[in-house]
């Protein structure tokens, strides 16, 4: 188990434990006021947990939308890059025949980097290495690109084919800078934090009665526990149950591209 699965687990199981204990010692506080005669509520402390519960309801909300646009921005920006590194892919028939072979084959080594890559994958534990291999890889495909542009097909084909390449590099930069953009650790704290303390100003209002509401106060804190886990979920969509590993195919698809050959004439014209 990783971090980030200790965390999706930690994280909503803490915040459930620390409103429920807060709920009981808000209780506790409500009953212990009430030996005093002047312990009755000031006016408008009513307007105050509500104002409390509403900046919960919308840190929650501000964190759910936030996830849930970053999940939809790293699907695009899959696509965006398995699209570029096929466009690029069949740009390199604008090459020279003598240099079609080895550019080939660097472009299999960049895509098997980008999708050893991915989060959560068993060789996502060696980044440095891979980054190093990336940059290689990089710097191969450029230097072979500008050298045989002189000698492409048509006058124009250089130009088209380095642009591609820029592309692909770009949206595989985009891509990969994007799998690190998360929700400020700041917020979080202060989620938790105003969660505990809504908790506590719930039970000190059920202190009026001595009796305190397990139901209520397990619904509550069982409610934002779960809100919490599948709103982290959505933060990090290669670990838990909401993932984007299916828009991975889109890049295996082309890299499966590569390896493809057409059928000799003697199969595709052959009489049934």
């Amino acid at each position: 188990m990783n971090a980030v699965d200790l965390t999706m687990i930690a994280l909503p199981a803490g915040v459930f434990c620390s409103m429920m204990a807060a709920a009981i010692a808000g209780h506790r506080l409500a009953l212990a006021r009430a030996r005093y005669e002047d312990a009755e509520d000031a006016p408008g402390t009513g307007a105050i947990d509500a104002a409390v519960l509403g900046l919960l309801g919308l840190l929650v909300a501000f964190w759910f939308s936030s996830a849930g646009t970053r999940l939809d921005v790293r699907r695009s920006l899959i696509v965006e890059e398995a699209n570029a590194i096929g466009t690029a892919w069949l740009r390199l028939d604008l090459l020279p025949r003598d240099a079609q072979a080895e550019m080939r084959g660097l472009f299999h080594g960049y895509v098997d980097v980008r999708l050893a890559q991915a989060p959560g994958r068993p060789s996502a534990g060696r980044p440095r290495q891979l980054d190093d291999e990336l940059a290689d890889h990089r710097h191969a495909i450029w230097g072979q690109a500008v050298e045989a542009a002189p000698r492409c097909v048509t006058p124009q084909g250089h130009a088209i084919l380095l642009e591609s390449l820029n592309e692909m590099f770009d949206a595989g930069t985009r891509h990969q800078a994007f799998v690190n953009a998360h929700t400020p650790t700041a917020i979080l704290a202060l989620l938790v934090v105003v969660a505990t303390f809504s908790a506590a100003l719930a039970g000190h209002d059920m202190g009026r009665r001595r009796s305190f509401h397990w139901l209520h106060n397990l619904v509550f804190a069982g409610v934002v526990a779960i809100t919490i886990w599948v709103t982290y979920d959505l933060e990090m969509p290669r670990y838990g149950l909401i993932r984007v590993d299916n828009f991975d195919q889109t890049i295996r698809d082309v890299r499966a591209d590569f390896d493809w050959s057409p059928k000799p004439a003697s199969q595709t014209d052959a009489a049934p």
